[in-house]
């Protein structure tokens, strides 16, 4: 009972950190000694950790962007101030998810209640940065009706948004020397960077420009108010049965009522389930997973969309896969634009559909040391450490027993993933064509190297952001920097196709390039999916 009471206590003590401390840490000068002690910490731990930290860097450059940045270190900062100099020599290593991450402002606690669940005056706005210019892509707040999807955000704040990306740019890398990503990185960290910028805001003033008119706007900060606005796919279901409850019995026989609920109970559960299984983000309101038909009257030809490989469960493609066999698709489109990645196993089992013989889908991972995994600790709380120590020691255990050492002095860890597979027998042979973009990252980018090789497939749109020949990824323990507070996410496992191409340190180029202009983006022309329908026709007509 004791120990079960001390757990309790550590939890409760560790979710209520105090945002006074936090706010007042951000103000904070740290001294020399300590920032420096800092740069040690980082670099150590990369050492230790980073199974191929000098992929795109030698050891002596980055020894000597290390030791550059000691001997500059002679007066006190504060740590975003830190963040500024430390950060582009972690980018430079040139792996994508090795990044850090800022303190940031917060409510004080004197009003923490008060913005509980408070919404940023930037949530539900997606941006993109094209052409070095900041436009709203799609808004998903119905709160502010004067902006429109496709207006350029001039400034805001008086802060230009070329100004931050010029900041921030050597903050953050994809991997490699892959030069797609980066834009549409900006555009999906900017309110991040902007939060950095000008710190913990109820309103912004923004300058907008759009229809060849410039105008000032005001967002502010939306509070939580009841009653909650209810899920679009779903508040119609309740709105029936509330509308249920209110008729009489003269309108409808208790019998009918009864039916009735049970209808909408078994559509409920329905759609609960097609969410857990093909994945679902509440803020576009879209399924992860989505199977659709481009041309009407025409299931010969589908689309498959995957917004992400995160959510979702992978035997969903048992039920993609039937539906494409039943419809005798002939031509099926992957889309993975905008796929930032996710779980191997869920490209994995994907890779099962998209082969017709046996194949090995990815090389063996690469880790640092037997006991990389004990990692896994590094970064968390004391409660944490104690409830996951009896499983994460064992699984970490376990790991490095299967790891083989290499002649290097690595490791090599077979995973499910990279030993000999078969091919499901629902496996499409027919035409692919697959669209990606610079954000089609980490395992989306290991898929679509997969497919590379693969006959009867075409690439179109633009390079992947992740690159061709793997990355460091996995497991990704996130430690504290132990003076400045910043935070560092470093992975443990390097994963790499078997497909593999000697242009290092770029993604998967598309046979055919098509960079959409943002008309199109906003607009969702779709010029790639407009090429793709052509070639299949004129392809079925023999031309």
């Amino acid at each position: 009972m004791k120990a079960k009471f001390i757990i309790v206590l550590l939890l409760i003590l560790t979710s209520c950190a105090s945002h006074d401390k936090q706010n007042n840490h951000y103000h904070n000068l740290i001294a020399p000694k300590e920032l420096i002690k800092d740069v040690d910490y980082v670099q150590k731990n990369l050492e230790i950790m980073h199974p191929d930290l000098y992929w795109y860097i030698s050891k002596n450059d980055l020894d000597f962007k290390f030791d550059s940045l000691r001997n500059t270190l002679n007066k006190s900062l504060t740590p975003n101030d830190f963040f500024m100099k430390i950060s582009p020599i972690v980018s430079s290593i040139g792996q994508g998810h090795l990044s850090m991450s800022m303190v940031s402002l917060t409510s004080p606690d004197s009003l923490k209640k008060k913005y509980k669940n408070s919404k940023h005056p930037l949530d539900g706005f997606e941006f993109e940065y094209h052409d070095d210019r900041l436009y709203i892509k799609n808004i998903y707040s119905k709160k502010d009706t004067v902006l429109q999807p496709g207006s350029e955000i001039l400034s805001i704040n008086d802060l230009k948004p070329r100004d931050i990306f010029n900041k921030y740019r050597k903050t953050f890398t994809s991997d490699g020397y892959n030069q797609t990503a980066i834009p549409k990185f900006f555009g999906l960290r900017f309110t991040n960077y902007l939060v950095a910028e000008v710190g913990f805001a109820d309103s912004l003033n923004l300058q907008v420009s759009c229809a060849d008119s410039i105008f000032s706007h005001t967002l502010i900060r939306s509070f939580k108010t009841k009653p909650q606005e209810l899920d679009k796919t779903t508040d119609s279901l309740a709105i029936d049965e509330k509308k249920d409850k209110q008729l009489t019995e003269n309108e409808w026989t208790k019998k009918e009522l009864k039916a009735r609920k049970q209808a909408k109970h078994a559509e409920r559960k329905a759609l609960n389930r097609k969410k857990r299984w093909f994945g679902y983000d509440n803020k576009s309101k879209a399924f992860i997973k989505n199977l659709s038909y481009p041309i009407a009257k025409d299931s010969t030809i589908a689309l498959l969309k995957i917004k992400n490989f995160t959510k979702g469960k992978t035997k969903v493609y048992d039920q993609i896969f039937s539906e494409i066999a039943n419809n005798n698709v002939t031509s099926l489109i992957i889309d993975l634009r905008g796929n930032p990645g996710g779980r191997l196993n869920d490209i994995y089992r994907l890779s099962q559909y998209l082969n017709d013989s046996t194949y090995r889908f990815i090389q063996p991972a690469t880790i640092t040391k037997r006991n990389s995994f004990f990692h896994i600790f590094k970064g968390q709380s004391v409660s944490t450490k104690i409830l996951g120590a009896p499983f994460i020691g064992v699984y970490a255990a376990i790991r490095g027993l299967t790891a083989k050492k290499l002649d290097d002095g690595s490791f090599q860890l077979p995973l499910k993933s990279s030993k000999l597979t078969q091919p499901q027998s629902l496996n499409f042979q027919d035409n692919l064509y697959v669209i990606t973009d610079g954000m089609t990252f980490s395992a989306a980018a290991i898929i679509s190297s997969h497919l590379k090789g693969r006959k009867k497939t075409v690439f179109v749109g633009n390079e992947t952001g992740g690159a061709f020949n793997g990355t460091v990824a996995g497991i990704m323990p996130v430690l504290k920097l132990p003076h400045s507070k910043l935070k560092i996410r470093i992975g443990l496992m390097t994963i790499k196709p078997v497909q593999q191409t000697d242009i290092e340190g770029f993604g998967v180029e598309p046979d055919v390039i098509i960079l959409p202009n943002i008309e199109e983006i906003v607009n969702k022309d779709d010029p790639e999916l407009q090429w793709i329908l052509k070639d299949i026709s004129e392809k079925r007509s023999g031309l």
